[in-house]
Protein backbone atom coordinates (compact mmCIF):
# COMPACT_ATOMS: atom_id res chain seq x y z
CA UNK A 1 0.00 0.00 0.00
CA UNK A 2 2.87 2.38 0.73
CA UNK A 3 4.13 1.84 -2.80
CA UNK A 4 0.71 2.66 -4.20
CA UNK A 5 0.40 5.92 -2.30
CA UNK A 6 3.97 6.76 -3.24
CA UNK A 7 2.95 6.34 -6.83
CA UNK A 8 0.03 8.67 -6.36
CA UNK A 9 2.36 11.21 -4.81
CA UNK A 10 4.48 11.06 -7.93
CA UNK A 11 1.34 11.37 -10.03
CA UNK A 12 0.29 14.55 -8.23
CA UNK A 13 3.79 15.95 -8.65
CA UNK A 14 3.52 15.32 -12.35
CA UNK A 15 0.22 17.17 -12.52
CA UNK A 16 1.87 20.28 -11.17
CA UNK A 17 4.45 20.11 -13.95
CA UNK A 18 1.84 20.76 -16.65
CA UNK A 19 0.54 24.35 -16.89
CA UNK A 20 -2.51 23.13 -18.80
CA UNK A 21 -3.60 21.14 -15.75
CA UNK A 22 -2.70 23.59 -13.01
CA UNK A 23 -3.58 27.26 -13.42
CA UNK A 24 -2.55 29.99 -11.01
CA UNK A 25 -5.59 31.34 -9.11
CA UNK A 26 -6.42 35.01 -9.67
CA UNK A 27 -6.04 37.32 -6.69
CA UNK A 28 -9.21 38.93 -5.33
CA UNK A 29 -9.57 42.59 -6.26
CA UNK A 30 -8.37 45.14 -3.72
CA UNK A 31 -11.45 46.76 -2.14
CA UNK A 32 -9.70 48.71 0.61
CA UNK A 33 -10.53 52.12 -0.90
CA UNK A 34 -14.15 51.13 -1.53
CA UNK A 35 -14.78 49.41 1.80
CA UNK A 36 -17.10 51.19 4.24
CA UNK A 37 -15.74 49.48 7.38
CA UNK A 38 -12.35 48.62 8.85
CA UNK A 39 -11.16 46.05 11.39
CA UNK A 40 -10.77 47.59 14.84
CA UNK A 41 -10.91 44.89 17.50
CA UNK A 42 -10.58 41.17 18.23
CA UNK A 43 -13.05 39.79 20.74
CA UNK A 44 -11.24 36.85 22.29
CA UNK A 45 -13.11 33.83 23.67
CA UNK A 46 -11.25 31.46 26.04
CA UNK A 47 -10.00 28.43 24.10
CA UNK A 48 -11.52 26.04 26.64
CA UNK A 49 -14.96 27.23 25.42
CA UNK A 50 -14.76 26.92 21.62
CA UNK A 51 -17.21 29.15 19.74
CA UNK A 52 -19.48 27.30 17.29
CA UNK A 53 -21.65 30.23 16.18
CA UNK A 54 -22.88 33.62 17.40
CA UNK A 55 -25.53 36.29 16.85
CA UNK A 56 -26.53 39.69 18.23
CA UNK A 57 -29.63 40.42 20.30
CA UNK A 58 -31.82 43.51 19.95
CA UNK A 59 -29.51 45.44 22.31
CA UNK A 60 -26.50 44.75 20.13
CA UNK A 61 -24.99 42.33 22.65
CA UNK A 62 -23.08 39.29 21.40
CA UNK A 63 -24.54 35.84 22.09
CA UNK A 64 -21.84 33.20 21.56
CA UNK A 65 -22.79 29.51 21.37
CA UNK A 66 -19.83 27.71 22.94
CA UNK A 67 -18.68 24.24 23.96
CA UNK A 68 -18.81 20.68 22.71
CA UNK A 69 -21.75 19.49 24.83
CA UNK A 70 -22.97 20.26 27.28
CA UNK A 71 -22.26 23.82 26.23
CA UNK A 72 -23.14 27.36 27.13
CA UNK A 73 -24.40 30.63 25.74
CA UNK A 74 -22.05 33.47 26.61
CA UNK A 75 -23.40 37.05 26.61
CA UNK A 76 -20.87 39.80 25.81
CA UNK A 77 -21.27 43.52 25.35
CA UNK A 78 -20.55 45.14 21.98
CA UNK A 79 -16.84 45.38 22.82
CA UNK A 80 -16.47 41.81 24.05
CA UNK A 81 -16.75 42.20 27.83
CA UNK A 82 -18.52 39.19 29.37
CA UNK A 83 -21.87 40.04 30.99
CA UNK A 84 -23.35 36.63 31.79
CA UNK A 85 -23.72 33.04 30.59
CA UNK A 86 -26.01 30.05 30.92
CA UNK A 87 -25.63 26.32 30.39
CA UNK A 88 -27.05 24.40 27.43
CA UNK A 89 -27.63 20.66 27.72
CA UNK A 90 -26.39 19.94 24.17
CA UNK A 91 -23.56 21.10 21.96
CA UNK A 92 -24.99 24.46 20.76
CA UNK A 93 -24.19 24.29 17.04
CA UNK A 94 -26.48 27.16 15.93
CA UNK A 95 -27.95 30.24 17.60
CA UNK A 96 -30.20 33.16 16.70
CA UNK A 97 -32.35 35.80 18.35
CA UNK A 98 -36.07 36.28 17.70
CA UNK A 99 -37.92 39.58 17.44
CA UNK A 100 -39.60 38.95 20.81
CA UNK A 101 -36.18 38.80 22.50
CA UNK A 102 -36.08 35.03 23.00
CA UNK A 103 -33.02 33.06 21.95
CA UNK A 104 -33.12 30.04 19.63
CA UNK A 105 -30.43 27.37 20.03
CA UNK A 106 -30.09 24.07 18.15
CA UNK A 107 -27.69 21.16 17.87
CA UNK A 108 -27.45 17.36 17.78
CA UNK A 109 -31.07 16.87 16.78
CA UNK A 110 -32.53 19.28 19.38
CA UNK A 111 -34.22 22.71 19.32
CA UNK A 112 -34.34 25.00 22.38
CA UNK A 113 -35.81 28.41 23.14
CA UNK A 114 -34.53 30.55 26.03
CA UNK A 115 -35.66 33.79 27.60
CA UNK A 116 -33.25 36.75 27.22
CA UNK A 117 -31.97 35.90 30.71
CA UNK A 118 -31.28 32.26 29.84
CA UNK A 119 -34.35 30.49 31.24
CA UNK A 120 -35.28 27.41 29.18
CA UNK A 121 -38.77 27.99 27.76
CA UNK A 122 -39.11 25.17 25.23
CA UNK A 123 -37.21 22.08 24.11
CA UNK A 124 -38.09 19.65 21.30
CA UNK A 125 -36.59 17.10 18.95
CA UNK A 126 -35.56 18.66 15.66
CA UNK A 127 -37.64 17.43 12.71
CA UNK A 128 -34.67 15.95 10.85
CA UNK A 129 -34.01 13.61 13.79
CA UNK A 130 -37.33 11.83 13.19
CA UNK A 131 -36.69 11.75 9.45
CA UNK A 132 -33.30 10.17 10.08
CA UNK A 133 -34.88 7.23 11.91
CA UNK A 134 -36.91 6.48 8.79
CA UNK A 135 -33.76 6.02 6.70
CA UNK A 136 -31.92 3.45 8.83
CA UNK A 137 -31.57 0.99 5.93
CA UNK A 138 -30.12 3.59 3.54
CA UNK A 139 -27.62 4.77 6.16
CA UNK A 140 -26.53 1.22 6.92
CA UNK A 141 -25.98 0.61 3.21
CA UNK A 142 -23.88 3.78 3.03
CA UNK A 143 -21.81 2.58 6.00
CA UNK A 144 -21.28 -0.83 4.37
CA UNK A 145 -20.14 0.83 1.14
CA UNK A 146 -17.63 2.95 3.04
CA UNK A 147 -16.19 -0.04 4.92
CA UNK A 148 -16.14 -2.34 1.89
CA UNK A 149 -14.84 0.25 -0.56
CA UNK A 150 -11.94 -1.31 -2.47
CA UNK A 151 -8.46 0.19 -2.10
CA UNK A 152 -6.89 2.32 -4.79
CA UNK A 153 -6.92 0.37 -8.04
CA UNK A 154 -3.56 -0.58 -9.51
CA UNK A 155 -5.21 -0.54 -12.90
CA UNK A 156 -6.19 3.12 -12.52
CA UNK A 157 -2.63 4.06 -11.53
CA UNK A 158 -1.16 2.21 -14.51
CA UNK A 159 -3.64 3.90 -16.86
CA UNK A 160 -2.83 7.34 -15.43
CA UNK A 161 0.92 6.75 -15.80
CA UNK A 162 0.55 5.65 -19.40
CA UNK A 163 -1.50 8.75 -20.14
CA UNK A 164 1.21 10.94 -18.63
CA UNK A 165 3.86 9.30 -20.82
CA UNK A 166 1.74 9.93 -23.93
CA UNK A 167 1.32 13.61 -23.09
CA UNK A 168 5.01 14.05 -22.33
CA UNK A 169 6.00 12.43 -25.61
CA UNK A 170 3.57 14.64 -27.53
CA UNK A 171 4.92 17.73 -25.80
CA UNK A 172 8.49 16.67 -26.58
CA UNK A 173 7.74 16.83 -30.31
CA UNK A 174 7.14 20.59 -30.20
CA UNK A 175 9.11 21.92 -27.24
CA UNK A 176 11.90 21.12 -24.83
CA UNK A 177 10.97 19.31 -21.60
CA UNK A 178 12.08 20.62 -18.23
CA UNK A 179 14.19 18.55 -15.82
CA UNK A 180 11.19 17.21 -13.90
CA UNK A 181 9.43 16.09 -17.08
CA UNK A 182 12.59 14.37 -18.37
CA UNK A 183 12.93 12.58 -15.05
CA UNK A 184 9.31 11.40 -15.25
CA UNK A 185 9.85 9.96 -18.72
CA UNK A 186 12.76 8.00 -17.32
CA UNK A 187 11.08 6.51 -14.25
CA UNK A 188 7.45 6.06 -15.29
CA UNK A 189 8.03 2.99 -17.53
CA UNK A 190 9.76 1.15 -14.67
CA UNK A 191 6.96 2.08 -12.26
CA UNK A 192 4.38 0.81 -14.74
CA UNK A 193 6.25 -2.50 -15.05
CA UNK A 194 6.36 -2.90 -11.24
CA UNK A 195 2.65 -2.19 -10.85
CA UNK A 196 1.73 -4.54 -13.67
CA UNK A 197 3.61 -7.29 -11.86
CA UNK A 198 1.80 -6.47 -8.61
CA UNK A 199 -1.53 -6.46 -10.43
CA UNK A 200 -0.84 -9.89 -11.93
CA UNK A 201 0.12 -11.29 -8.51
CA UNK A 202 -3.09 -9.89 -6.97
CA UNK A 203 -5.24 -11.45 -9.68
CA UNK A 204 -3.57 -14.84 -9.24
CA UNK A 205 -4.04 -14.69 -5.45
CA UNK A 206 -7.71 -13.78 -5.80
CA UNK A 207 -8.34 -16.58 -8.27
CA UNK A 208 -6.70 -19.09 -5.95
CA UNK A 209 -8.46 -18.03 -2.76
CA UNK A 210 -11.83 -17.02 -4.18
CA UNK A 211 -13.45 -13.67 -3.50
CA UNK A 212 -15.55 -14.68 -0.49
CA UNK A 213 -13.24 -17.23 1.13
CA UNK A 214 -11.85 -16.16 4.49
CA UNK A 215 -13.68 -12.85 4.20
CA UNK A 216 -13.17 -10.98 7.49
CA UNK A 217 -16.09 -10.08 9.74
CA UNK A 218 -16.37 -6.30 9.54
CA UNK A 219 -19.80 -5.93 11.17
CA UNK A 220 -18.33 -4.06 14.15
CA UNK A 221 -16.60 -1.58 11.86
CA UNK A 222 -19.82 -1.08 9.88
CA UNK A 223 -21.72 -0.39 13.11
CA UNK A 224 -19.10 2.15 14.15
CA UNK A 225 -19.32 3.96 10.81
CA UNK A 226 -23.14 3.86 10.99
CA UNK A 227 -23.16 5.57 14.39
CA UNK A 228 -20.71 8.17 13.14
CA UNK A 229 -22.99 8.88 10.16
CA UNK A 230 -25.97 9.33 12.46
CA UNK A 231 -24.10 11.82 14.63
CA UNK A 232 -23.06 13.85 11.59
CA UNK A 233 -26.63 13.78 10.20
CA UNK A 234 -28.06 15.08 13.49
CA UNK A 235 -26.04 18.29 13.20
CA UNK A 236 -27.79 21.63 12.78
CA UNK A 237 -26.03 24.07 10.48
CA UNK A 238 -28.22 27.09 11.30
CA UNK A 239 -31.45 28.17 12.99
CA UNK A 240 -33.49 31.30 12.27
CA UNK A 241 -37.00 32.73 12.44
CA UNK A 242 -39.14 35.23 10.56
CA UNK A 243 -41.44 35.65 13.58
CA UNK A 244 -44.07 33.27 12.21
CA UNK A 245 -41.98 30.14 11.66
CA UNK A 246 -38.63 28.67 12.69
CA UNK A 247 -36.20 27.34 10.07
CA UNK A 248 -33.43 24.76 10.47
CA UNK A 249 -30.71 23.98 7.95
CA UNK A 250 -29.63 20.36 8.38
CA UNK A 251 -27.77 17.61 6.52
CA UNK A 252 -30.09 15.53 4.32
CA UNK A 253 -31.02 12.13 5.75
CA UNK A 254 -29.43 10.38 2.77
CA UNK A 255 -26.65 11.69 0.58
CA UNK A 256 -24.49 14.77 0.96
CA UNK A 257 -26.88 17.68 0.42
CA UNK A 258 -28.70 19.95 2.89
CA UNK A 259 -32.38 20.52 3.69
CA UNK A 260 -34.40 23.35 5.22
CA UNK A 261 -37.06 22.37 7.76
CA UNK A 262 -39.85 24.67 8.90
CA UNK A 263 -41.73 24.47 12.23
CA UNK A 264 -44.11 26.85 13.96
CA UNK A 265 -42.85 28.98 16.86
CA UNK A 266 -43.60 26.12 19.27
CA UNK A 267 -41.32 23.76 17.28
CA UNK A 268 -44.38 21.79 16.05
CA UNK A 269 -45.94 21.04 12.63
CA UNK A 270 -42.63 20.29 10.89
CA UNK A 271 -42.37 20.60 7.10
CA UNK A 272 -39.50 19.96 4.70
CA UNK A 273 -39.66 23.13 2.56
CA UNK A 274 -36.34 23.14 0.67
CA UNK A 275 -34.16 20.15 -0.13
CA UNK A 276 -30.99 19.15 -1.97
CA UNK A 277 -29.08 22.35 -1.30
CA UNK A 278 -25.41 22.00 -2.18
CA UNK A 279 -22.84 22.99 0.39
CA UNK A 280 -19.23 22.10 1.05
CA UNK A 281 -17.18 22.05 4.25
CA UNK A 282 -20.19 20.69 6.15
CA UNK A 283 -21.84 24.10 6.33
CA UNK A 284 -25.07 25.65 5.06
CA UNK A 285 -26.29 28.99 6.42
CA UNK A 286 -30.02 29.75 6.14
CA UNK A 287 -31.47 32.97 7.58
CA UNK A 288 -35.11 34.11 7.48
CA UNK A 289 -36.70 37.55 7.53
CA UNK A 290 -39.88 39.22 6.22
CA UNK A 291 -38.50 39.16 2.66
CA UNK A 292 -38.01 35.40 2.61
CA UNK A 293 -35.66 32.55 3.46
CA UNK A 294 -32.11 33.42 2.33
CA UNK A 295 -29.62 30.62 1.71
CA UNK A 296 -25.86 31.00 1.31
CA UNK A 297 -25.60 28.04 -1.07
CA UNK A 298 -21.83 28.02 -1.11
CA UNK A 299 -21.22 25.11 -3.50
CA UNK A 300 -23.34 26.89 -6.14
CA UNK A 301 -21.66 30.25 -5.42
CA UNK A 302 -24.95 32.02 -4.93
CA UNK A 303 -27.49 33.46 -2.54
CA UNK A 304 -30.95 31.97 -3.07
CA UNK A 305 -34.18 33.40 -1.64
CA UNK A 306 -37.26 31.22 -1.05
CA UNK A 307 -40.80 31.83 0.07
CA UNK A 308 -41.87 30.15 3.34
CA UNK A 309 -43.54 27.49 1.19
CA UNK A 310 -40.17 26.65 -0.38
CA UNK A 311 -40.75 28.24 -3.80
CA UNK A 312 -37.68 30.10 -5.05
CA UNK A 313 -38.12 33.84 -5.45
CA UNK A 314 -34.69 34.90 -6.69
CA UNK A 315 -31.00 34.07 -6.65
CA UNK A 316 -27.76 35.84 -7.47
CA UNK A 317 -24.04 35.19 -7.61
CA UNK A 318 -21.47 33.17 -9.49
CA UNK A 319 -17.98 31.83 -8.99
CA UNK A 320 -15.52 34.65 -9.54
CA UNK A 321 -11.97 34.34 -8.25
CA UNK A 322 -11.36 38.09 -8.34
CA UNK A 323 -14.57 38.83 -6.47
CA UNK A 324 -15.50 41.66 -8.84
CA UNK A 325 -18.81 40.21 -10.05
CA UNK A 326 -19.34 37.19 -7.84
CA UNK A 327 -17.95 35.32 -4.86
CA UNK A 328 -14.30 34.42 -4.33
CA UNK A 329 -12.53 31.14 -3.50
CA UNK A 330 -13.88 27.62 -3.91
CA UNK A 331 -17.11 27.69 -1.87
CA UNK A 332 -18.72 31.06 -1.22
CA UNK A 333 -20.74 32.86 0.05
CA UNK A 334 -20.55 30.92 3.31
CA UNK A 335 -22.89 32.99 5.54
CA UNK A 336 -25.63 35.63 5.31
CA UNK A 337 -27.40 38.03 7.68
CA UNK A 338 -29.60 41.14 7.56
CA UNK A 339 -29.67 44.67 8.89
CA UNK A 340 -32.85 46.28 10.26
CA UNK A 341 -33.65 47.75 6.83
CA UNK A 342 -33.70 44.26 5.29
CA UNK A 343 -30.47 44.51 3.30
CA UNK A 344 -28.57 41.25 2.90
CA UNK A 345 -24.94 40.90 3.96
CA UNK A 346 -22.79 38.04 2.64
CA UNK A 347 -19.63 36.63 4.21
CA UNK A 348 -16.89 34.74 2.38
CA UNK A 349 -14.54 32.31 4.05
CA UNK A 350 -10.86 32.23 3.08
CA UNK A 351 -10.83 35.92 2.00
CA UNK A 352 -13.01 37.28 4.83
CA UNK A 353 -14.90 39.48 2.37
CA UNK A 354 -18.24 41.02 3.41
CA UNK A 355 -20.66 42.61 0.90
CA UNK A 356 -24.02 44.35 1.21
CA UNK A 357 -26.93 43.73 -1.18
CA UNK A 358 -30.52 44.87 -1.46
CA UNK A 359 -33.12 42.20 -0.72
CA UNK A 360 -33.46 41.53 -4.48
CA UNK A 361 -29.73 40.93 -4.91
CA UNK A 362 -28.70 44.36 -6.21
CA UNK A 363 -25.13 45.04 -5.09
CA UNK A 364 -24.81 48.06 -2.79
CA UNK A 365 -21.31 48.20 -1.30
CA UNK A 366 -18.25 46.44 0.00
CA UNK A 367 -18.14 46.33 3.79
CA UNK A 368 -14.51 45.14 3.89
CA UNK A 369 -12.13 42.20 4.12
CA UNK A 370 -11.67 40.63 7.56
CA UNK A 371 -8.22 39.34 8.39
CA UNK A 372 -8.87 35.71 9.37
CA UNK A 373 -7.27 32.30 9.08
CA UNK A 374 -7.91 31.14 5.49
CA UNK A 375 -9.97 28.02 4.90
CA UNK A 376 -13.39 26.71 4.00
CA UNK A 377 -15.43 27.16 7.20
CA UNK A 378 -18.30 28.82 9.02
CA UNK A 379 -17.82 32.60 9.15
CA UNK A 380 -20.97 33.75 10.98
CA UNK A 381 -21.66 37.48 10.67
CA UNK A 382 -23.95 39.93 12.46
CA UNK A 383 -24.79 43.62 12.06
CA UNK A 384 -25.30 46.04 14.97
CA UNK A 385 -28.68 47.83 15.21
CA UNK A 386 -27.10 51.11 14.01
CA UNK A 387 -25.29 49.40 11.07
CA UNK A 388 -21.99 50.90 12.20
CA UNK A 389 -20.51 47.64 13.53
CA UNK A 390 -20.14 44.36 11.67
CA UNK A 391 -18.95 41.18 13.39
CA UNK A 392 -17.43 38.03 11.86
CA UNK A 393 -16.46 34.76 13.52
CA UNK A 394 -12.91 33.49 12.98
CA UNK A 395 -13.63 29.98 14.19
CA UNK A 396 -10.03 28.78 13.85
CA UNK A 397 -8.65 31.38 16.27
CA UNK A 398 -11.77 31.25 18.48
CA UNK A 399 -12.43 34.96 18.32
CA UNK A 400 -14.90 37.40 16.78
CA UNK A 401 -13.62 40.23 14.62
CA UNK A 402 -15.19 43.66 14.97
CA UNK A 403 -15.40 45.87 11.86
CA UNK A 404 -16.49 49.47 12.39
CA UNK A 405 -17.56 52.14 9.96
CA UNK A 406 -14.67 54.24 8.69
CA UNK A 407 -14.49 57.84 9.78
CA UNK A 408 -15.12 60.19 6.85
CA UNK A 409 -11.95 61.49 5.26
CA UNK A 410 -11.06 65.16 5.47
CA UNK A 411 -11.75 65.58 1.75
CA UNK A 412 -15.18 63.94 2.03
CA UNK A 413 -16.07 66.12 5.02
CA UNK A 414 -15.05 69.22 3.09
CA UNK A 415 -17.22 68.26 0.10
CA UNK A 416 -20.22 67.53 2.33
CA UNK A 417 -19.82 70.86 4.10
CA UNK A 418 -19.70 72.67 0.74
CA UNK A 419 -22.95 70.95 -0.33
CA UNK A 420 -24.70 72.08 2.85
CA UNK A 421 -23.72 75.72 2.31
Amino acid sequence: MRQIWGAWGLFLTALIAFPVWAQEPEEPIDIDQQATHEQTRLIEIPKETPVNAFCLNAKGQILAACGIGPGQVMVLDANGEKLSSWEVSIKPEAINSAADGTILVAGHGKMLRFSPEGKLLKEADAPHAAALAEHEDELRKQAEEQVNRPPVSLESIISAYKGMITQLEEKQKTEELNEQEIRLLQILPENIKNFEEQQKAQEEAQAKAGEDKNKPDNSAEIEKVLQSLKVSKLRVASISTDGKNVYLATPSSVGYTFDVWQTNVDFAEPKLVVKELRGCCGHMDVQACASGIYVAENARHRVACFEPSGEMLTSWGKRDRTGADGFTSCCNPMNVCFDKAGDVYTAESNTGRIKRFAADGTFKEYIGDVKLVPGCKNVSIAISPDNDSVYMLDITRNHIVLMQRKAPSAETTKVEATKET
